[in-house]
């Protein structure tokens, strides 16, 4: 099989290696699409280092290949699936306490680490969940983001009628804004680019106009959470400005470097605002972020900006880099 293979900053190496073996408590899958998150944009350009050579890719899809004979859910052999590719020890205290999505394991170099910018993986029945035949692999691919946008939804405390302003119109931007309007919520996007805004559709902002606009609309309450997708550190300060009383102000994004303080601390103070992050999901986000793509409350086909193989990995990656595009797929020569 082909693995793509990161060996240092901005250089990545298509190997041909061996099928990796399976235990009789494991699947082995065949890989369908994988996409190139933010993660693994930081990885190429050196923004983030876990190890090297390390092979990236973790919004992943595929076709089950094998079965091992102790796999206990019932998941035959050809079946669609997503794939889950978090590591989840459940033994630390982060995953005993319930936040496995914080496994304290989850980037341990003595385990898989991401892995799907290949032709098969194995891993665990728990990473595993299958999707109907009518919903397309390469949409399928956007359970793991999708969960992550679930987890973060549900961690800013909304209820329906609520509003909510969304920073950011960029790929988790706009599924933050499907989910968001699947709730019942009346969801607003800021973005500086006014070509993304243009996919927003009814709720666009141009940042100029947020603070005026969303006063008026809430009779001048405030929005009730402000959900940051950008790292733009002006997005905090507007947050604040914007934000209601007893409202959550969402850091989805993370940030290079250190971040200094960018908004009023008084602000925060005296409408007793709620500053919280949200990290990766858990397994319970993503069997939700499955089900809506499986019976299509959600579709992604209008977030794929280009599709490549492997062997175009960096003309890939400088797509996926460029500003101008959504989500980059690679899909795989064994599919």
């Amino acid at each position: 099989m082909e693995s793509l293979y990161l060996l240092e900053p901005g250089r990545v190496e298509v190997r041909e290696v061996a099928i990796p073996p399976y235990k009789e408590d494991e699947i082995l899958v065949k890989i369908a699409y994988c996409g190139i998150c933010t993660l693994e944009k930081r990885l190429y350009t050196g923004e983030r280092v876990i190890h090297y050579p390390l092979v990236g890719g973790h919004e992943a899809s595929g076709i089950v290949a094998e079965v091992g004979s102790e796999v206990v859910p019932k998941i035959e052999k050809g079946a669609r699936v997503a794939l889950d590719l978090v590591n989840r020890c459940y033994a630390c205290p982060a995953c005993l306490k319930g936040n496995s999505n914080l496994c304290e394991n989850r980037y341990n170099a003595k385990g898989k680490i991401l892995g799907a910018f290949s032709d098969y993986i194995v891993v665990k029945a728990q990473q595993v969940f299958v999707v109907p035949p009518a919903l397309p692999l390469e949409e399928a691919a956007f359970s793991e983001p999708l969960a992550c946008c679930i987890r973060s939804l549900k961690r800013s405390n909304l209820k329906l009628g609520d509003t909510v302003l969304i920073s950011g119109a960029g790929t988790m931007g706009l599924l933050h804004l499907k989910v968001a309007r699947l709730m019942g919520l009346r969801a607003f996007v800021s973005d500086i680019d006014p070509a993304r805004l243009q996919r927003v559709g009814q709720g666009a902002l141009p940042i100029s106009q947020c603070e005026q606009t969303l006063k008026k609309v809430t009779f001048n309450r405030g929005v009730e959470a402000v959900i940051v997708t950008t790292p733009a550190i002006e997005a905090v300060e507007l947050a604040t400005k914007v934000i209601a009383d007893n409202g959550v102000i969402l850091l989805y994004t993370s940030y290079n470097g250190e971040s200094p303080y960018a908004f009023d601390l008084n602000a925060i103070h005296r409408k007793e605002v709620t500053i919280t992050g949200s990290e990766g999901r858990s397994g319970e986000d993503f069997y939700r972020a499955v089900a809506l793509l499986s019976h299509r409350s959600v579709q992604t086909d209008d977030l794929i900006s280009h599709i490549y193989p492997l062997k175009e990995a960096p003309e890939a990656f400088e797509k996926a880099l460029s500003g101008d595009s959504y989500r980059v797929l690679f899909k795989m020569g064994a599919l």
